[in-house]
């Protein structure tokens, strides 16, 4: 009896990618950018519903290419592994959302296209650690190359000037914090990492997500939820931290990205993505 259950279960989480797919394939051609949505004011609105934004999974963490014509995300369940998914702008409409190979074999979380549209950064299980580091794949024409161990960390971010940010766990072993860095880069792969002092929250900071034109940026501070944002000064320090939880972002919202055209903040909350104008910031923003 015990192994049919165990068999029961890998069926279905072998299965579940191919009825998601299946549900999709029934859904009306999409055109436009952001898949053809109604684009959101200041009132957040779940993104891409049924389409990206599934019953019955979790979807985190999405990001489009510069020119927005990808879109790559992952999604998880209770019965199945982490899975990066990716969907792209055809003359006959966006594709229905397909894992990808590149990352098959093992858990895979976080992706992140740089603005030249030539790096794919993500957080993979690969390794005997079991736990996730973060690996690069770089663009060949249409597809990607084999993923290559880049560094240590967690959430890339990147602006438009490739300033690479991202989620700095080396102290999470000794006081169980994790620090908001940039790191430098050679070659496609990490080699220094400067932490970034950023007065806001005495936990740890996470999931920075860095404004296309550098001038904020947004992290999260309570495993993955409780979003804020500081403002880059002149003389590239950052000012205090502001609370998006009192700027209209549900406290439990976390894992920001920003649209490469720098309009739109989308964020994970009640098991999908959301998305909402950047007028939110904008309002946010020192009059200097």
């Amino acid at each position: 009896m015990k192994f049919k259950a165990i068999c029961g279960l890998i069926l279905i989480s072998t299965l579940l990618p191919s009825l998601v797919n299946a549900q999709q394939n029934n859904s009306p051609v999409l055109t436009g950018p952001y898949f053809g949505q109604k684009q959101p004011g200041t009132k957040p609105e779940i993104f891409a519903p049924g389409i990206v934004s599934h019953p019955g999974f979790t979807e985190y963490s999405g990001t489009f290419s510069p020119d927005g014509k990808e879109y790559y995300f992952y999604r998880f369940s209770d019965t199945m592994t982490a899975t990066i998914y990716f969907s792209r702008m055809t003359a006959d409409g966006w594709t229905n959302p397909e894992p990808v190979d590149f990352s098959s074999g093992y858990a895979a979380y976080e992706p992140h296209i740089t603005f030249d549209n030539k790096s794919l950064y993500f957080a993979w299980n690969r390794g005997n650690s079991g736990l996730p580091g973060i690996w690069v794949a770089t663009r060949d024409s249409l597809s990607w190359s084999e993923p290559e161990y880049a560094g240590e960390g967690m959430f890339v971010s990147s602006d438009s000037m490739g300033n690479i940010y991202l989620t700095d766990m080396s102290s999470r072993s000794v006081n169980g914090k994790t620090y908001l860095a940039r790191v430098t880069l050679s070659k496609d792969l990490f080699s220094t990492y400067q932490r970034l002092n950023i007065d806001a929250h005495s936990g740890s900071q996470a999931h920075p997500c860095i404004a296309p034109d550098g001038s904020y940026l947004i992290f999260d501070v309570e495993s993955g939820s409780h979003l804020y944002i500081c403002f880059r000064n002149h003389d590239g320090t950052w000012a205090p931290a502001i609370d998006l939880t009192n700027h209209g972002i549900d406290p439990k919202a976390g894992g920001a990205t920003i649209s490469p055209d720098g309009k739109y903040l989308f964020f994970c909350w009640n098991e999908d993505i959301w998305w909402v104008s950047t007028d939110v910031i904008d309002s946010l923003r020192p009059e200097d």
